[in-house]
């Protein structure tokens, strides 16, 4: 019953784990026989070989993405024989197709669970590691020999790699490093939202955002599949949208070019060239502002959009003293400070102390009055009636709300909203893209409205009654008003605009992050890594690379390959020998999710549990429900170590961060000259935040503990409530500026024309054709339920569902587009870039694809190593299609990675 066994299916999976279950009482339907007391959705519609009522039902967290939704293990004599939703849990007892897999993860034969020692010195997909295994004892002290080596020349040449399907594994290795070696950078995996979590802290307060699950009556997507396949929290809230959809009639219109599960399920698909969405946003704006289907009152009220602004050198005017912005006063007839103007102007011209002025409203009208519908088909193929249309529908629904009564106090109502993610995200000038679908919120007086768009989770009072611990809450940019939300892990202030006041801009690593002061994402390291003299940056010579695979996570593959060679040592600690092992020089095991602990998987619930009214704060037990495999340790085990044998200023060091980051009390903190301890740990959290009767124990016997949350944790304004949002973004001139003089400075190459005070859409590198015109197709990648961000290409579940459906190993393509290529379903293809990389696949056509587009579903496809044998060769790897170490193609404000690029496509003879 093996992942090596091609043939492995789930009903040969469910019988080998009742083989392994004899005499517990084989008999019966786990959903037929589910006691009252159980009350779990089963996962398993067949007959199975063993007694659901026998065993035990065990709490704890999935890891198949990252979402970590909560779940019960049903474990017979040491076996897990079903994985099932929690419902009292993060997820509402759902769980996905991904969830219920992860039982095959566990019983993976092929899994990596012992150390190994590559013998043979030659490295590439092509070469034998000959891999030979070794102690751990061995192990470590090679890792801290060969690494420490590296570190003793330069701190900085060490390096580490994490993905996002293990976050706190992930922030824990970068200190454990740090603290081991006194230094280190990081490689990191585009597989983020770099730009949108930024303006969606901004306009939110929380860097994810969400439409309001309560109240939403139209909802605009761009380039996301919230509340239908994928998203951050996608299965919290399914039912919830599902809810909104059939019993409320919310209407969905999805902008994607491709029909992936969000355009199936939308009222209205809107097939849109890709990397063009801004252009749509933009002119929907038009149509906003021509129709006057805008809440005047909340751009008074919420934003700074009535701000004086000298045309001359597009700064907003202040007040002197306190550098507050000035807006026009129409009961006084004068500039005032934005928190004593009692009357703002809008719209008009107007002199301040003999600098004519207008308002930043005023400027955006004349500023997006040529970006009509007309303008935008060009750029977009959407028909100009369609996003007349849409435009007018957003508008009319969002004026049918006035406001709302909550908990005694008046909120205002606007039932619509524009959501987005990483489809809008990948891209060149994803600032601009992002800004510009977003605004559309603004205009309609949306943001932070019942009804609206809103964060994930802005405030929090704690969570439990007198201790707030957990707690956050907004602040407040003085200077405008503007509101200062949280970190998405440990929810700590995050001003972009003190960033950008009072930053060094001296860039201290390869991520080059002090030059973009509006990013949280260090994704410049790759281009950084390629080209270090170009940067005068420290390269990373010792890598340790942990549950990822950075040969295919980022461009193409055979450029991440030479990056890789030239590095002196790496270290892989994953539960599969990947693609990556074969570069790497010693493999160490981690164990299944099922077999560890995790400290507080969540963090402080406001990056992955989307809120919203009847949603409770969720705090969740990660916890083993079997031993692990040959003693694999989890990662809590591994960086402890790690930290341990490099010594007591190391592992004190280490221990500190842990309790500063967690926000551990005093009486809680773990003893800095004791090893990491994962269950005291996680018990000394629960204890910090909850109280001394919620430890671990408690969270053994229950679970999970909840807490309900308040009107005013999810909705921040209320009609006494101060709080503004950026309309006009003048701060952006003055980053520009500083950028500006410290590249000039060092002499590094820089691109700094995205710094400007109004959004606008802007072409990436290959939207439009250069040379050849044989490039004429675009490949655009989507997810589907079933394959996102996790370990799941190697998964037989996984794998079967993949084959059966007939499209996730394909490449997709309008059936029109197709017939004037000559080309039908079944053929096999090839894609070649203007890069000069080339993929292939096998091809299906549909009306479901846009027709300047081939699709495909993203993942490390294509796989390579032999120690993965279902893995191999499955899919397209259209991310291999791009130039990953070319400067060109990064977004120089928040380090996204354009990846549109134009193909031709030929069939395969």
């Amino acid at each position: 019953m093996g992942n090596g066994d091609k043939g492995i299916t789930r009903r040969g999976f469910v019988a080998g784990a009742g083989a392994a279950a004899v005499g517990l009482g084989l008999a019966g339907c786990a959903a037929e026989q589910k006691g009252e007391d159980t009350n779990l959705a089963s996962t398993s519609p067949e007959k199975v070989a063993y007694d659901p009522n026998a065993g035990e039902w065990i709490p704890t967290v999935c890891n198949m993405c990252f979402n970590n939704c909560s779940i019960k293990a049903h474990v017979v004599d040491g076996v897990v024989v079903e994985l099932t939703g929690n419902p009292d849990g993060i997820g509402s007892g759902h769980i996905c197709a991904k969830g219920a897999a992860g039982i095959m993860t566990l019983y993976d034969p092929n899994r990596l669970t012992k150390p190994l020692r590559r013998t043979n010195p030659k490295k590439g997909l092509d070469e034998d590691p000959g891999w030979e295994e070794i102690s751990w004892d061995e192990a470590w002290n090679e890792i801290m020999t060969n690494i420490g080596k590296v570190a003793a020349e330069n701190p900085m040449a060490v390096g580490g790699a994490s993905m996002v399907s293990t976050l706190n594994g992930s922030v824990q290795r970068s200190v454990a490093l740090a603290c081991a070696f006194g230094g280190g950078q990081g490689l990191l995996s585009d597989i983020c939202g770099a730009g949108i979590h930024v303006i969606e802290n901004m306009f939110t307060g929380t860097g994810n955002s969400m439409p309001d699950y309560q109240y939403c009556r139209y909802v605009i997507q761009f380039g996301t599949q919230a509340g239908t396949a994928t998203r951050h929290g996608f299965n919290m809230t399914a039912d919830r949208f599902a809810d909104l959809r059939a019993n409320e009639g919310l209407r969905l219109v999805s902008f994607d070019p491709h029909m992936s599960a969000g355009a199936e399920k939308a009222d209205l698909w809107v097939p849109i060239r890709p990397g063009s969405d801004a252009a749509a946003a933009l002119a929907m704006a038009n149509v906003l502002v021509e129709k006057d289907l805008i809440d005047r009152d909340y751009l008074c009220e919420r934003t700074n959009a009535p701000a004086l602004v000298d045309p001359a050198t597009k700064r907003i005017l202040r007040a002197e003293g306190s550098n507050k912005a000035l807006f026009w006063d129409e009961s006084a007839g004068a500039a005032k400070p934005y928190d004593e103007c009692a009357k703002p102007a809008l719209e008009g011209d107007f002199e301040v102390n003999g600098v004519k002025c207008r308002t930043a409203f005023s400027i955006y009208k004349d500023h997006i009055a040529s970006m009509t519908p007309e303008w935008a088909e060009e750029i977009t193929t959407v028909p100009a009636a369609t996003l007349r249309q849409v435009a007018e529908e957003f508008g009319t629904v969002a004026a049918s709300g006035d406001t709302i009564e909550l908990d005694g106090k008046t909120f205002r109502h606007r039932p619509v909203a524009v959501d987005l993610f990483s489809g809008i995200s990948r891209h060149k000038h994803a600032i601009l893209s992002t800004w510009s679908c977003l605004m559309l919120n603004l205009l309609v007086g949306a943001a932070n409205s019942v009804g609206g768009f809103l964060g994930y989770a802005p405030r929090n009072h704690g969570w439990i009654e007198g201790n707030p611990q957990a707690g956050y809450d907004i602040g407040i940019w003085e200077e405008d008003g503007f509101i200062v939300g949280n970190s998405f892990f440990n929810a700590t202030p995050v001003s972009f605009y003190d960033l950008i006041r009072n930053n060094d801009y001296t860039p201290v690593d390869m991520t080059l992050a002090q030059l973009q002061p509006l990013s949280e994402d260090g994704h410049f390291v790759h281009v950084a890594q390629s080209d270090p003299d170009r940067y005068h940056t420290t390269p990373i010579k010792a890598l340790f690379w942990y549950g990822c695979n950075p040969l295919k996570w980022w461009g193409n593959w055979e450029e991440q390959a030479k990056v890789l060679l030239d590095m002196d040592y790496i270290v892989g600690c994953d539960i599969s020998l990947n693609e990556t092992s074969y570069f790497s020089d010693l493999m160490i095991p981690e164990a299944c999710y099922l077999e560890r602990y995790d400290a507080l998987p969540h963090w402080f619930l406001n990056h992955r549990q989307p809120g919203g009214l009847n949603v409770p704060w969720t705090v969740e037990f990660w916890q083993p429900v079997v031993e692990a495999k040959d003693g694999a340790p989890g990662y809590m085990d591994i960086w402890g170590e790690l930290v341990w044998r490099a010594g007591e200023q190391s592992n004190a060091a280490f221990i500190g961060a842990l309790n500063a980051m967690y926000r551990l009390k005093e009486e809680y903190q773990l003893p800095l000259n004791e090893r990491l301890d994962p269950e005291r740990f996680v018990d000394s959290i629960f204890k910090s935040f909850i109280d001394e009767e919620h430890g671990i124990d408690w969270f053994r016997e229950h679970g999970v503990y909840t807490r309900e949350r308040k009107v005013d944790e999810v909705y921040i304004w209320d009609n006494d409530t101060a709080g503004r949002i950026p309309f006009y973004w003048d701060f952006m001139l003055e980053a520009k500026e500083k950028v500006d003089a410290k590249v000039a400075e060092l002499g590094i190459p820089w691109e700094s024309d995205d710094y400007i005070p109004l959004p606008e859409w802007r072409p990436g590198v290959d939207f439009y054709p250069k040379d050849d015109p044989a490039f004429d197709i675009f490949p655009v990648y989507y997810t589907n339920a079933q394959n996102t961000d996790s370990w799941l290409h190697q998964n037989p579940w996984i794998n079967e569902v993949n084959e059966e459906d007939g499209v996730t190993y394909m490449l997709e393509m309008n059936t029109a587009t197709a017939a004037a290529k000559g080309l039908a379903s079944g053929d096999e293809i090839r894609l070649t870039s203007t890069a000069g990389y080339s993929v292939e696949g096998k091809l299906v056509v549909s009306d479901g694809v846009h027709p300047e587009c081939v699709s495909g579903v993203v993942g490390t496809w294509d796989g390579q190593s032999q120690k993965m044998a279902i893995a191999q060769g499955k899919g397209s790897n259209l991310v291999s299609l791009i130039p990953g170490t070319t400067a060109e193609r990064m977004d120089h404000l928040v380090s996204a990675f354009d990846q549109l690029v134009r193909v031709k496509v030929e069939k395969i003879a």
